[in-house]
């Protein structure tokens, strides 16, 4: 995007080209044609510098700006793509400044911090102040075009929806509604397995996984307490065969609960996938009857550290309590 399109050079008053090489006093921060500054010798505006003062672009007449600029273009952002409405001071989906007047006012302010700055024309520029580079992998959309749609549901929905690290999962999300691969890796999810899901806000499959994990890791407990209370010479309440039994068990449980990370690694992001879709449609449906539909998006999407909390202290709570009924039943508490 080039920041200097409708503004004319102060000197000759021709307005600025992208092929142009233009240069910016670090006093005020007016733009020249590099011609038209050697012409000079210098920036014409030194009673601004003398004051302190920035230098602003005339304000065009209501009725010019109308036929110049279309209105909504003007709010798309510069970063992700994404048009807001025009009354908008930030991008919705990834919070980039749209205002015009701060984005040159902070084009002066870095003007000033050095030398004359050069844009444009020799391929020395440099990017404008507060556009991003575009990189896929830090984007809010990951190279995807923000104007598309996946499964008929926009893409800007889906990420202000999603809400964290939408450059991981909206390339996903397409690629699984194309497809092209229903299971791709979460290394989060693998790890932390019914935490991440609760974190993630899916409710029932983090609740019901969290409650399994905790009673898999049941027999691995009882044998850790039977082998404390043999090194500390107590009688068990169990039997040798019985011991056996519940060793051979925990370990078919680790097992499972290995196979468990594993799925959960394997096909969260399908399930997240599906999760997503499932709430943006029905958000959509009852857009009309309830408030603002971004708000509505935003607050029943992203992430939950709320619930992460709850899941690691209930958790906690349960493994304690387990633990406590599993002593007093071996007479060790």
């Amino acid at each position: 995007m080039f920041q200097y399109k409708g503004i004319a050079c102060p000197h000759c008053g021709q307005e600025f080209k992208e092929t142009d090489e233009i240069l910016i006093c670090p006093d005020c921060g007016a733009p020249y044609h590099r011609r038209c500054i050697q012409e000079l010798g210098k920036c014409q505006f030194e009673d601004l510098h003398r004051k302190g003062e920035n230098w602003r672009p005339p304000q065009k007449a209501p009725h010019e700006e109308e036929t110049r600029y279309d209105s909504r273009a003007s709010a798309r952002c510069s970063r992700c793509g994404t048009v807001n409405d025009p009354d908008r001071l930030f991008c919705e989906v990834c919070g980039t400044p749209l205002n015009q007047a701060e984005e040159q006012e902070g084009q002066s302010q870095q003007g000033q911090q050095g030398g004359w700055q050069n844009f444009g024309g020799d391929g020395r520029g440099q990017p404008p102040f507060r556009q991003m580079a575009y990189n896929p992998y830090t984007t809010p959309f990951g190279g995807l075009n923000p104007d598309e749609s996946i499964e008929d549901l926009p893409l800007k929905d889906l990420a202000i929806y999603v809400g964290q690290n939408t450059h991981y999962f909206l390339p996903k999300f397409k690629a699984m509604a194309n497809r092209e691969r229903l299971v791709s890796w979460n290394w989060a999810a693998f790890f932390f397995d019914s935490f991440y899901l609760l974190y993630r806000k899916m409710w029932v499959p983090g609740i019901l996984l969290a409650i399994l994990s905790v009673l898999l890791a049941l027999p691995n407990t009882i044998v850790m307490y039977s082998s404390f209370s043999v090194q500390l010479g107590l009688e068990l309440p169990f039997s040798t065969e019985t011991l056996n039994f519940i060793y051979n068990l925990s370990n078919v449980f680790y097992v499972i609960s290995l196979g468990l990370k594993v799925a959960c690694g394997a096909f969260t992001n399908l399930l997240y996938q599906r999760n997503v879709f499932r709430s943006v449609r029905e958000l959509r449906a009852k857009s009309d009857e309830h408030g603002d539909y971004t708000t509505q998006l935003s607050g029943k999407g992203g992430v939950s550290l709320k619930a992460l909390i709850i899941c690691i202290a209930a958790t906690t709570l349960f493994s304690i309590l387990s633990s406590v009924l599993i002593l007093r039943t071996m007479n060790l508490l």
